[in-house]
Parts: structure tokens; sequence; C-alpha cells
């Protein structure tokens, strides 16, 4: 996973496409759960993969991936 991520911040939307699709039940479920709505927990879901997109290249340690996720659904979110 890590190499995954590694390569989407080098720019491989085919990685990063990858990267969402693995991470997405995860985000979304976690939007789900600090929103009680479906709808905008979709919502804030597509908006923290294109700001994860983004800022990509910040992250430091790819293992850290989840977490920093989450930490963009919940920025979104608010």
């Amino acid at each position: 996973m890590e190499r995954l991520i590694q390569r989407a911040q080098q720019g491989d939307l085919d990685a990063f496409a990858e990267v969402t699709r693995r991470f997405q039940h995860m985000a979304f479920g976690y939007a789900v759960a600090l929103l009680r709505d479906l709808q905008q927990a979709e919502d804030v879901v597509q908006e923290a993969f294109v700001a994860a997109w983004f800022g990509l290249r910040d992250l430091a340690d790819p293992a850290a991936f989840p977490g920093w996720l989450r930490g963009i659904v919940r920025a979104t979110w608010r």
C-alpha cells in the first residue's frame, strides 16, 4: 500500500484511483458516523478525496494515509 501511495504522490493518477478505491468505504463510513446523513457523507468524501489528491505530496509518511485521510474528511465536514 505504501508503494501505491508513493506512486500517487508522484502524480500517478492510476495509483490514486486505486488508493481511492481501497479507502472509499473507510472514508464514507467515517463521514456517515460524523454527519448521520448519507448524501452529505457522499459529498464530503468526494471533496475529501479531491483535497487529498492536491495535498498528497505533503504527506510525509505514506503509512499514515488512513489517519491523514480521516483528518481531511473531518476538516471537510466542518
